[in-house]
């Protein structure tokens, strides 16, 4: 089973940009503890200048994904 951010990538890749960022590498761990991220996996919506618009933890269904961003695109 692919991640949900697969499907949601092929959707709104021109949109807005993907990151895959592991908790446990030197570079992830500071963005882990930067966010107050707690556990695999965690999901950020940021807007541009870099503000939390939304976060998750754990799986989320796709369509719970797709309602948060699509409501956030047409802000």
């Amino acid at each position: 089973m692919l991640p949900v951010v697969n499907g949601l990538e092929e959707i709104y890749g021109n949109e807005i940009e993907f990151r895959r960022i592991d908790a446990n590498s030197s570079e992830g761990r500071p963005v882990f503890q930067y966010f107050g991220l707690q556990g695999h996996p965690s999901f950020i919506l940021l807007n541009p200048e870099g503000e939390v618009l939304w976060q998750g933890l754990g799986e989320q269904p796709g369509e719970t994904m797709q309602e948060k961003i699509g409501v956030f695109l047409e802000e």
